[in-house]
């Protein structure tokens, strides 16, 4: 056979694009551009029940915010049982009236800051406002979702950025699912492990 399956492709010319800016974000977008993370901390709980545990994974902590890995684990037997709370958190991962399909007793959890800032899920997102986008989040705090859920087995986790890096003090970290009976619990961190690890973040490369 001397015919090939697959059409020889033309060479293709690409504009000269060396004297563009580098790409940037606005810092409560997400993540910080080319850095290098510094981890922080171990699997914590922050609420449980007989039938559900809520998890936060550790942190990753970058130069003007981290990123928070939500981990909520279900004790359901039934296949279908636990597909159809996942699926719910795939519709509504406690992101309030964001979302339309979100219930009133559904999870909602989030953050307080010691100098008395604080967001949750059920806050408006900065995505609603009008103006200079660097601008739309003010002060902060953000939380806002940087990837897709995953989930495996009794297992559903996603990645959260939280913006800005807290002040010095307490972090508080509150969640409530009525549904799933957990009461609303609040579980305190000290913000000095996150802010050392925002301070000895590095740039994968120099610019």
């Amino acid at each position: 056979m001397t015919d090939s399956f697959f059409p020889e492709i033309p060479a293709r010319s690409y504009t000269d694009d060396d004297d563009l800016t580098p790409f940037d974000v606005a810092g409560w977008m997400g993540p910080g551009w080319h850095e290098m993370p510094v981890s922080v901390g171990t699997p914590e709980e922050l609420g449980r029940s007989d039938s559900t545990v809520i998890l936060v994974d550790g942190l990753r902590c970058f130069s003007e915010g981290f990123l928070l890995r939500l981990n909520i684990r279900i004790n359901e037997v039934g296949v279908q049982a636990r597909q159809r709370v996942f699926a719910y958190l795939n519709r509504a991962h406690g992101r309030g009236h964001m979302d339309q399909q979100f219930q009133p007793d559904g999870l909602r959890w989030g953050i307080q800051y010691s100098d008395g800032r604080m967001v949750s899920t059920q806050s408006e997102s900065p995505w609603a406002g009008t103006g200079e986008i660097e601008t739309l989040a003010g002060e902060g705090p953000v939380i806002e979702g940087t990837d897709r859920p995953q989930v495996f087995m009794d297992s559903w986790s996603r990645d959260f950025w939280i913006w800005p890096t807290p002040p010095q003090g307490e972090l508080l970290i509150g969640v409530e699912w009525a549904e799933r009976g957990i009461a609303e619990t609040v579980t305190r961190f000290d913000a000095e492990p996150v802010r050392e690890g925002s301070r000895l973040v590095r740039p994968l490369w120099p610019r």
